[in-house]
This record gives structure tokens, sequence and C-alpha cells, in this order.
């Protein structure tokens, strides 16, 4: 590796990211598929649980798969995998099924990201790595930005939803050619590995117990809260939850994304943000007090999201995407440093936090059913309380 010039396959990964972040559109979808195969707010949730079942369930088996074939074989399968699901997502009308395909994607994902994320750190120098993997995070929630205001104009354009998983599988298909015309690095033989025979000693240890369910705590309230964003709207502020309003008399009106698919993509498109800068905000600031005033910002945004009216509600939850932005990586390295050893071990522990967003996002579903959205939104409103908790007294290495 040059000392000046980092690898091209690093831009390469920086569209990776972008593409997979594509994925993120499921929130702004559930609305639709509620409406075209007539289903509650639970059973419409396993459309996100479906993805996040899958990244939780194989992010340790793809790390192993790395170590023991390399990243190259790896990353090309799980690209090919995303784009033939997106292409059987865009071809189903059976919902089972499109669980099914989107699961597939989600495998697909997820070993392009348990082995791109080691491998940005072998593609330029070594003081670029924080950088680098930095901002490769911000091109995914850039992506799922981004993907909104597609979804809007396919369904603006008067064409089914299903169209954008043709898109995203046309754009899977580039990636694909990418990376097959890229030069990978070789493996390094030093790497450190997930060791499965570490992994009861490890959960008996204090940190990594609390820390650890803190990731899956703060998954679920991240998830928890975005996921939602267009059903509170319609049933709180009578808005209705469309990506866009196909009805508009102007062109733009018609393709640009509704008010709740719109703060939807402000979400994710302020989390990007965050994480651009937030490497200059921890550097002044320090880790320990970022996490601790941050934590108590998104608690409060999130308080003023579920009582504000329709306008302050928009308002907050984009600020809750701002600072929630860089809670997971705070929580993730301040866990990472509390080790000398086994980093990979406990990297793949943490990496299997969306199981629990997979399996209370239909409980909350359930709740909003059955007592409204507002009542729902008492769920990531618990999981920030614990965030603040572990911020305030949590012993994790940080400064």
């Amino acid at each position: 590796m040059s000392s000046q010039r980092p690898a091209r396959l690093l831009w390469v990964m920086f569209f990776a990211y972008f593409t997979f972040g594509l994925s993120g559109v499921f929130g702004a979808l559930i609305p639709d598929i509620i409406r075209e195969f007539h289903l509650s707010r639970s059973v419409a949730a396993l459309f996100g649980s479906a993805l996040f079942v899958s990244v939780a369930l194989f992010a340790i088996p793809s790390g192993l798969l790395a170590d023991r074939i390399g990243a190259r074989k790896v990353i090309l399968g799980g690209v090919a995998l995303m784009a033939v699901g997106c292409f059987l997502v865009s071809q189903s009308h059976n919902y089972p099924l499109i669980l099914a395909m989107v699961f597939a994607v989600g495998i697909g994902i997820t070993m392009l990201q348990t082995t791109g994320s080691p491998l940005v750190q072998d593609l330029d120098v070594k003081p670029n790595y924080p950088r680098n993997l930095n901002f490769t995070i911000a091109c995914a929630t850039f992506g799922g930005f981004l993907a909104i205001f597609i979804l809007a104009y396919i369904r603006g354009t008067g064409r089914a939803w299903q169209w954008y998983y043709v898109v995203f599988a046309l754009i899977c298909l580039t990636l694909l050619g990418m990376f097959l015309l890229s030069r990978f690095p070789p493996r390094a033989g030093n790497a450190e590995r997930i060791r499965l025979d570490q992994i009861g000693k490890l959960l008996r240890n204090p940190i990594l117990l609390t820390y650890g369910i803190g990731t899956h705590i703060y998954t679920v309230g991240e998830v928890g809260t975005y996921m939602w964003i267009p059903k509170f709207f319609e049933d709180v502020h009578g808005v209705p939850a469309i990506a866009s309003n196909a009805a508009a008399a102007t062109f733009m009106g018609r393709v640009f994304p509704s008010l709740p698919a719109l703060i939807y993509a402000l979400f994710l498109g302020m989390q990007g943000l965050g994480r651009l800068v937030g490497g200059a905000v921890l550097n002044r600031f320090g880790s320990r007090r970022i996490m601790r005033i941050y934590s108590v910002l998104t608690l409060l945004s999130l308080l003023v999201a579920i009582f504000g009216s329709k306008y302050v509600t928009a308002v907050a939850f984009a600020a809750c995407g701002f600072f929630m932005s860089v809670l997971y990586p705070l929580i993730f390295s301040g866990t990472i440093n509390s080790f000398s050893e086994h980093h990979g071990t406990i990297s793949g522990l943490l990496c299997t936090a969306y199981i629990s967003a997979a399996l209370l996002s239909p409980f909350q579903g359930w709740m909003a059913d059955h007592f409204g959205m507002r009542t729902a939104m008492v769920i990531p409103v618990l999981c920030m309380t614990y965030v603040i908790g572990l911020a305030l007294f949590g012993r994790a290495k940080y400064d």
C-alpha cells in the first residue's frame, strides 16, 4: 500500500456501503405494504425484521467464512445474492415470498458489511482507518437518504413500489462488476479472527455484558424510532403515509417525497451528517462527554417528536437522527477499547444486535395496533433511557 494514495478498492467500498444503504427504505415502504396486502402493523413490521434477522444470524458466520476463503469471494457472493434477492422482490406479489427474498438480501448485505469493514483498514495507511471507516458508514446512511427520493420518483410517476427493487438490483449488478474489476489486497496472516471458544468466557465479563446489552437496546431504540416515522405521521397527525403525492398538479409535486417520507429521509441524512462531523466533535470534547450529551439530547428530541405538533414533530425526528449518529459507534468502540484482545470475537458478538430489533419491531407494531403509535413509542424512549444510564455510569474505556 502506498503511503500517499489509498487503493482504488477503497472508493469501491464507499460505493458498496452506499449501495447497501439503499436497503434502508423499508420503513417508507411499510404503508404501501400494509395497503397492498391488507396487513396489521405487527405483521408488516416483519418486512424490516426479515432484514434484521439475517444480519444478526449471519454476522459471525460471514466473518468465519471470510477467515476461511478470503474477503474477495465472500464479498462477491454477498453482492450477487443482493442483486438476485432484489430482482426477485421486484417480481413477487406474495408477502411470505417477499419476506424470504428480503431475508436473502440481508444475508448478502451481512456478507458485504462484515467482510468489508475490516478490509477498509488494509486499503489506506493505518492512521486514516477511523476516518475512512466513519465515511463508509456515512455513505450507507446517505444511501438510505437518497433511497427515499428514488422511491418517491417511482411512486410519483405511477409505478408500483416493486420497481424500486429493480433499480436496487441494477445498482447491485454495477457494484458486482466494480468488485470483479478490482484488485484485493493479500490476506493478512496475523489478522485477528473470530474465536467461538472465547464467547462463553467473554459473556461473563461485566463490561461486555452491559455494553453488549447496550448495543441491542440501542439498536431497538433506533429502529423503533425511524421505521415508524411515516405511520406515526399518519396515525397521530393525519398526514397520509405515502412516499409521494401522485395526484399533485405539478411534476415536482408528484415526485418529491411527502412530509412523512421526507422526515424519514432526513432522519437518515442527519445521521450521515452527524457521522461526518462526529470525528471533529469527539476530538474537541471527548467521547464520554459527547455520549452523555448526545444521549440526553436524543431522548429529549424523541419526547418532543412524540408529543409535539406536526411540524415540531418533523424537526424533532430529524434531530433524533443527528444526535443518534455517534451513539452506536461510541458504544461499540468503548467496548472494543476495554479489551486488549479478542477484538474479532467481540465485534462479531456486538454485530448480533439486530436480532433484538427484529424481535421487538413486530411487538412495537402490535402495540401500535392496540394502543396507538404514541404508546408504541415508549419502546425507543425506554431504550434511550438505558443508553443514558450507560453514558453516565458505564465503565468502558474511551479517552
